[in-house]
This record gives structure tokens, sequence and C-alpha cells, in this order.
């Protein structure tokens, strides 16, 4: 077994679902290494969303439904100061780069399509549209991706144990 897939076995053996079922938390305070930043992000947002995030998302053709039923917390010790802040902004980017983009490409890009499609119909609009595609269609892209991923943000939390947010809010990968 590789340190990568070592990794995940960790982090994944970290998880706990609360009496109720209401919440899961990965305690990743102990037994992870944390040296490599990249690592553990892309370890991490890979066991999140195989086990958590991928079973609140319900697609139907080109339609996402969001509904997740309990909420995650990861906690992160505060020992690792600037490798914790880089793990964090790492792990959400990877989540919503490659977890949740890969996972949903289709609708989004259905959806995306769509919705030039039908700006395209409306008026003198269509002229404007149709010489403008290329980024209109990577800026639909883009904003469908930003509003699953700020919607999947609602149901988690990275704190640290004496319940300090770690996620920096102003500058989400967004």
């Amino acid at each position: 077994m590789n340190t990568e897939d070592n990794l995940g076995v960790l982090i994944a053996s970290s998880r706990k679902i609360s009496d109720n079922g209401s919440l899961v938390i990965y305690n990743l305070t102990n037994g992870i290494d944390f040296s490599d930043p990249r690592k553990v992000a892309d370890a991490l947002a890979t066991v999140f969303f195989e086990k958590d995030a991928s079973k609140w998302f319900k697609t139907e053709g080109d339609h996402v439904e969001f509904n997740p039923t309990y909420k995650v917390r990861i906690l992160l010790a505060e020992e690792h100061n600037k490798l914790l802040g880089k793990t964090v902004t790492d792990f959400l980017e990877d989540l919503k780069s490659k977890e949740l983009n890969l996972k949903f490409s289709k609708q989004i890009k259905d959806i995306s399509t769509n919705e030039e499609k039908l700006r395209t119909v409306v008026g003198l609009a269509a002229i404007g549209a149709f010489f403008n595609r290329p980024f209109e269609k990577k800026d639909d892209k883009l904003e469908i991706e930003d509003q699953l991923f700020t919607e999947l943000l609602g149901s988690m939390e990275i704190r640290t144990p004496d319940n300090s947010d770690l996620i920096d809010w102003e500058n989400l990968p967004i």
C-alpha cells in the first residue's frame, strides 16, 4: 500500500458518526502527518466526497438536487499552524475542482449549455451571445460549480478542537 492509499485509510478510519446520525466527525488531530499539506488535502477531499458528499447529491438528467441528511465536521489540530491553513485551502480547492466538478461534469455542462441556448433565443441579445459564446459557456460552468460548492459548504465545518473555524470565508475558491 502506498503512502497516499495509507493516508486515505487513516482519514477514513478517523470518521465517526454521532449516536443520532446528525453529525459525522473526521478527527484528524492525531495520527496524520501534515508535512505535505497537498497530499493530506487531496486524500481528505477524496474520502470526504466518496463517504459523505456524493450521497448528498441526487441527479436526474441534467438536474442536480442537494439534500444533505447530516452535517460533517473536520477537526484539525492547531499545532500544525501554517500547514493547517494550506491544507484547508487545498482541501476546498480539491473538493470543488476535482471531486465536485468531476462527479457532476455532465450536469454542469448540460445546465450551462441549456441556459446559453435560452439566452441566444432572447431578442437582440442573440447576436452578442453568439459572439461571446465560449466565454459565457465557461462562466456559466463556473457559476454552476460555485453554486454546488457553496451548497456543500453549508453542510460542513472545518474546525480546531477548541471550535475555531478554519475556513477562510473571504478567500474561498469561487
